[in-house]
């Protein structure tokens, strides 16, 4: 297993447009968020603030949806075939680790580094929906099938159908 440091203030990647990310990773999860010139109120908020996670499943696409404090929930649909990890079903009392970076997009600096544990339920059922999740036909088949997703539903529409909450 090979490991990366990541020092807030420090650039991580190359500028890009405003975007959300979900991966599942050999050492637990990962939240990228990336804000173009995030203010303070949502630094703080990744930060600090209250994190609340739902997962919704749509036409074999999931959906992580998060949300810190009082800012708006966002979504990061997750194709399992796109990833390459090893984990273990936690243990009763023990959760995947969610590892959050929130990104500023205009110039690739990270801003926030946070780690979240998942509740035993919440892991249980993510991978469970990972590993049951049905293989798409296509790269160009799952963008179609997620372009239209997004063009019927809206991220509170994601949340309404949710089907498990990390408390």
């Amino acid at each position: 297993m090979e490991f990366q440091l990541y020092k807030v203030g420090e650039r991580v990647c190359a500028p890009c447009p405003d975007k959300t990310q979900f991966e599942l990773t050999d050492g637990g999860a990962l939240f990228l968020a990336y804000f173009g010139s995030p203010t303070s109120k949502e630094v703080q908020a990744f930060m600090s603030g209250t994190f609340q996670a739902a997962l919704a499943e749509l036409d074999g696409i999931i959906f992580f949806l998060a949300r810190f404090g009082t800012q708006a929930w966002m979504d990061a649909p997750y194709c399992a075939y796109l990833s390459e990890y090893t984990l273990l079903r936690p243990a009763e009392g023990e959760g995947l680790l969610l590892h959050i970076m929130l990104i500023d997009a205009s110039t690739g600096i990270l801003k926030v580094n946070r780690v979240v544990g998942l509740s035993t339920e919440f892991s249980s059922a993510l991978l469970d929906m990972a590993f049951q999740q049905p293989k798409p036909a296509s790269m160009a088949a799952y963008n179609q099938k997620l372009a239209a997703i997004y063009r019927k539903y809206t991220t509170h529409d994601l949340l309404d159908m949710a089907t498990v909450k990390n408390k």
